[in-house]
């Protein structure tokens, strides 16, 4: 369903006699109250859409919408079309996913085999030569423009205006013609520190954990690589470098993938990137320790005092030097103090707009940030906060959300909250080595800045040579009181 009746629409040239053969009094460049019915079905104005099953609001395309809606006859948020999706495959199949089902694997692998030769088709050494003939092909007819060398097994070498000659595979390729941007190596060197910080991230894993480590597998979760797996722990770690990570080089569900296909096997995967590692180095290090089993330092709950607290500065001060995601101003504080030092924090606030629909009633709050002191585990704090908050300010619910990149949930399940869904892959934007929250770069800031209003926010940062770079997503919960 579409929560809105009308959409303020932008009249141009294209536009501007369908919607006076509607009726609309409207000129080009003015905005008007279009009903929503009288809107193109592909038109990619954003909408509020409600899903039928669950209920939870999502701003998307009417395209998407209409496009969801055509193949099911009502809206299904991408949670709910999963769920049913896995629902119909165990009616049908007895598991989430076809392939799962002996029968239908042993079927299809046979399949294969007679046809073939192989249980898997695309290991066939005929339709990998057709495919890479098929892709030297399509790349002369698509980039004849190009200077184009030496094609070979998937690569080819490029000269660029400089007459520098510089490697690089079909698929990358596409990826940055799509983007209108082919950057020379040699014009543009990836400078060595980066390699060099990645040896010290492995260095630090190595000189604290004394067990089995793989390094660079693709045994795991193949054909996709692993910078470092831990077969004891099930704790995998990748160190994403923001040059070879952004949206020219890897698509916006890679490090999702890699999660999810770890979580499949029962493995945590942790995602290092390169900014935090440069300046926040200390805090991904009490990560990776915890993560490990090897936090240095103990104190019980028991022996803390909980008290709330209205100094900002010291709030802002222990969140940017203990938290990954650093300060966000919040309307609750708590925290534990030992020996009049603060080791554990707690905040709480309204819902943020940027995280979902902003909440009017004042009894739904959002757990903002909970984080201890660097390299010390509070036993049983999390628990002390939380009950804190619940018993003097009577909540009647909660949402939290747990980044995919450091966490599993496990915390807030223990807390009591119950997982409600998945969200997508967010994006920063990469400027000067550092990632910078897409919540600055609105297309409506950047227009006030002078950029063209008829550009979507990408196109106007691809033209600034500004490129996104995608997380794993985050994990949603909520907590509702009995």
């Amino acid at each position: 369903m579409i929560k809105e009746i009308e959409i303020n629409i932008n009249i141009v040239g294209r536009n501007l006699n369908k919607y006076r053969d509607l009726g609309y009094k409207c000129e080009v460049g003015q905005n008007i109250l279009i009903n929503i019915n009288d809107i193109q079905k592909n038109s990619h104005v954003i909408i509020t859409a409600i899903c039928d099953n669950c209920k939870t609001e999502r701003n998307i395309s009417l395209y998407a919408y209409n496009k969801n809606y055509n193949k099911y006859n009502f809206y299904y948020c991408n949670n709910c079309k999963q769920l049913k999706i896995e629902k119909t495959n165990i009616e049908k199949y007895g598991f989430s996913r076809p392939i799962q089902n002996k029968k239908i694997r042993n079927k299809l692998e046979q399949t294969s085999l007679e046809r073939y030769g192989n249980k898997i088709c695309s290991k066939n050494t005929d339709i990998i030569n057709k495919n890479k003939m098929s892709q030297i092909s399509n790349l002369f007819k698509k980039y004849n423009f190009l200077n184009i060398n030496n094609i070979e097994s998937g690569n080819c070498q490029i000269f660029c205006d400089k007459n520098h000659m510089f490697d690089i595979n079909f698929s990358l390729l596409n990826l940055r013609l799509k983007y209108k941007t082919i950057l020379c190596t040699k014009c543009n060197p990836v400078s060595s520190t980066k390699s060099g910080l990645e040896i010290q991230f492995k260095d630090f894993i190595l000189s604290n954990y004394n067990y089995n480590i793989l390094y660079n597998s693709r045994s795991i979760i193949d054909p996709l690589e692993l910078d470092i797996y831990l077969p004891e722990l099930k704790l995998a770690f990748e160190f994403n470098g923001l040059y070879w990570h952004n949206e020219i080089n890897k698509d916006k569900n890679y490090h999702l993938n890699k999660t999810e296909l770890c979580e499949q096997q029962g493995i945590q995967l942790i995602h290092i990137y390169e900014d935090d590692w440069m300046y926040k180095q200390n805090i991904v290090k009490s990560i990776i320790l915890n993560r490990l089993n090897i936090t240095p330092n103990k104190i019980y709950a028991r022996k803390t005092i909980i008290k709330e607290i209205l100094d900002n500065k010291l709030v802002r001060e222990f969140l940017n030097k203990n938290h990954i995601q650093g300060f966000v101003g919040s309307k609750i504080k708590i925290g534990l103090f030992y020996d009049n030092e603060l080791v554990s924090l707690m905040t709480f606030g309204n819902r943020r707009v940027t995280m979902g629909k902003k909440s009017t009633n004042e009894s739904e709050y959002e757990l903002l940030r909970f984080c201890n002191k660097l390299n010390t585990n509070i036993v049983g704090g999390s628990s002390k906060l939380f009950n804190y908050f619940i018993d003097h300010y009577k909540p009647e619910e909660i949402t939290t959300y747990a980044d995919r990149s450091f966490s599993q949930g496990k915390l807030y399940e223990t807390l009591g909250f119950k997982f409600i869904g998945k969200t997508q892959p967010n994006y920063y934007y990469i400027i000067d080595g550092l990632r910078h929250y897409r919540f600055n770069f609105r297309k409506n800031l950047l227009v006030e800045h002078g950029y063209d209003s008829n550009k979507t926010e990408h196109e106007i940062m691809l033209e600034r040579k500004i490129f996104r770079i995608y997380d794993s997503g985050n994990l949603k919960y909520n907590f509702k009181k009995c």
